[in-house]
């Protein structure tokens, strides 16, 4: 099914195909496999599951794709279950379902059909409640000051793929645009990788997009933001059940002795001495690899 979208000012601004706003031409957003095998899991997804379609095409990811627990930062939150949430550049739609669950409006935003294709099918299976729509980041077309919480799921590091021109300048515009469309109250989370980290954080885009905390830092400022929350995902990105508040350096020293590492031997011993300095200078949040962030509508 196909049927035009008109914007009373503007004219024909995208359609609909298979139910799904659309409102950019085909594309494909650098994921890690092909529109070829993106077409392939949207036909087992129909056929036997999306979860089945998962583990026919990205085997090896399947489980972190699969997990809602991505989307664990949302119990931080303190929203009511009819607030509206907005998910950008979300994929494979895990965070998107996870939230879709638990809040009555959630509204997902991608910029590859396929993906978006996949993204509904899943949604609808899970009955989780997601409006999908098929839309460049920097060119939303959603109304302002509509929504409680907006998610940018390491968006800012992909935007080199999605336009051209000065990274900084680019990473602001879209903070703008996102920032517009909290209602007063509203708030952004974003995860995002450090520069400077260890192990786990370094720019895989190759786009040259990822900062150091403090340079996140002021990039938010500069784009409106009122106050800074910055928390580290201990088991990175696609387990976020456990996360580590950064600005706060007696929460981290409590974990690291919470923590057994004791199993690992002289490994485990060295690895608790560093993270108690960590800790106590204040190095853990300048060095952690990853970062998810919550930014007050300033």
């Amino acid at each position: 099914m196909r049927e035009e979208l008109v914007c009373a000012s503007c004219g024909p601004i995208g359609r609909y195909v298979d139910g799904i706003a659309c409102f950019t031409g085909p594309s494909h957003g650098g994921s890690e496999v092909s529109r070829e095998e993106m077409r392939q899991a949207n036909r087992l997804a129909r056929e036997s599951g999306w979860r089945a379609a998962l583990e026919r095409v990205v085997p090896g990811k399947a489980d972190a794709i699969g997990a809602p627990c991505r989307a664990d930062f949302q119990y931080l939150w303190d929203l009511r279950p009819d607030s509206s949430i907005l998910s950008a550049g979300d994929g494979w739609g895990t965070i998107a379902t996870a939230l879709g669950g638990n809040f009555s409006r959630v509204v997902a935003v991608e910029r590859d059909f396929e993906h978006a294709r996949f993204m509904d099918i899943r949604a609808q299976q899970m009955g989780a409640s997601v409006e999908v729509i098929c839309a460049e980041l920097l060119r939303l077309p959603l109304a302002p000051q509509q929504f409680d919480a907006v998610v940018l799921d390491s968006g800012l590091k992909w935007l080199g793929l999605a336009a051209q021109g000065r990274p900084r300048e680019i990473q602001l515009r879209l903070l703008r645009s996102l920032r517009d469309l909290l209602k007063p109250s509203g708030f952004a989370c974003l995860s995002a990788e450090n520069r400077l980290g260890w192990g786990r954080g370094r720019d895989r885009s190759g786009s040259g997009f990822t900062r150091s905390l403090t340079g996140y830092r002021k990039l938010f400022r500069e784009a409106g933001y009122g106050a800074v929350r910055t928390f580290y995902p201990w088991e990175g990105f696609d387990y976020t059940s456990i996360l580590l508040p950064l600005d706060h350096s007696g929460a981290l020293a409590h974990y690291v002795e919470f923590r057994d590492f004791a199993r690992s031997g002289w490994r485990g011993r060295i690895k608790r001495l560093g993270l108690r300095a960590a800790a106590r200078t204040g190095l853990w949040a300048h060095l952690a690899p990853e970062f998810i962030f919550l930014m007050e509508n300033g």
